[in-house]
């Protein structure tokens, strides 16, 4: 019974008394009490909103999504474009559509990636140091909160909430989230989206070992899930089903025995990992990379 609490509270974030009442709903089955709770919990909601730099011409759109119990951010996208056809999508979209409208919209021809991620960079300690206004959920206020992010510049705001279950919130549309998923996800930096990769081997290139931050390599993207297929095809991973090698810039690399955890990037928020043997030889296309997303997106 304690056991079945503790477990339930780990895996969903309920309190004991929360736990209890779920496994007596369901007759003290821990499965069926799990999918209880996660229907039971309202603690997330997703801030929606677009925004236009009033003297710039930059238009941008804004995923927050906020576990209000925990005060923790679970998702935080943005992207800023010089697209005016952005302002047009209404927030109040759901949030999961809004989310890859963002990624979309990402590699778009008018994405400014630079300004993206300096406004993402900016949001996610301004928004952890605001929280307790934030998980309010007052529309006017939050819109407040992003008026003086961007000041001195004027911005025009627009914002939805949506509250959500644990369960609309775990459950993506036609798919769930295995708990693979949800591990690589919890362990995944925020913001982003960690896809599978594998990297093309060479007899003549460079040995896994030797691999430095920086380093353009060519990568394939194994990544199953629905999700992966989606940003496969934006990114052009993917063409008429078939794969299609794409250079990938290595961000980090974590030696573990004879494996190396390598993680590349492929745009801003979009992140691949893949296991590799050590002596593995894998092709190089380029050692150094100053601005990576320029080679792998040209239009920016």
């Amino acid at each position: 019974m304690q056991e079945n609490i503790r477990l339930l509270m780990e895996e969903t974030g309920c309190d004991q008394g929360e736990a209890e009442l779920a496994l007596e709903l369901s007759n003290q089955n821990l499965e069926n009490a799990i999918r209880t709770i996660e229907s039971l919990l309202r603690h997330i909601f997703a801030l929606k909103g677009k925004f236009y730099f009033q003297d710039k011409n930059l238009y941008g759109l804004l995923l927050i999504v906020l576990n209000t119990k925990t005060q923790e951010i679970l998702r935080l996208r943005t992207v800023v474009s010089y697209n005016p056809t952005i302002y047009e999508n209404s927030p109040k979209m759901d949030w999961y559509a809004l989310e890859k409208l963002i990624f979309s919209y990402r590699l778009d021809e008018g994405s400014i990636p630079d300004f993206t991620q300096e406004i993402e960079q900016k949001m996610r300690p301004y928004f952890e140091a605001n929280k307790e206004m934030l998980v309010r959920g007052n529309i006017k206020d939050i819109s407040g909160l992003l008026s003086n992010l961007f000041s001195p510049d004027k911005v025009t705001i627009e914002i939805e909430l949506e509250e959500l279950n644990l369960a609309q919130f775990r459950k993506l549309p036609g798919d769930d989230i295995t708990p693979n998923t949800r591990v690589m996800i919890s362990e995944s930096e925020a913001g982003s989206i960690w896809l599978k990769v594998d990297f093309f081997e060479d007899s003549l290139g460079k040995p896994v070992s030797n691999l430095n931050e920086g380093d353009v390599v060519l990568s394939l993207i194994s990544d199953t899930r629905d999700i992966a297929h989606y940003l496969a095809h934006l990114i052009g991973s993917k063409r008429d089903d078939n794969t299609i090698p794409l250079p990938a810039i290595v961000r980090k690399i974590s030696v573990n025995g004879e494996e190396s955890e390598v993680q590349v990037s492929y745009a801003p928020g979009i992140i691949g990992t893949a296991r590799v043997k050590n002596n593995i030889r894998v092709k190089v296309i380029e050692e150094k990379a100053e601005s990576w997303w320029k080679k792998i997106i040209p239009w920016t």
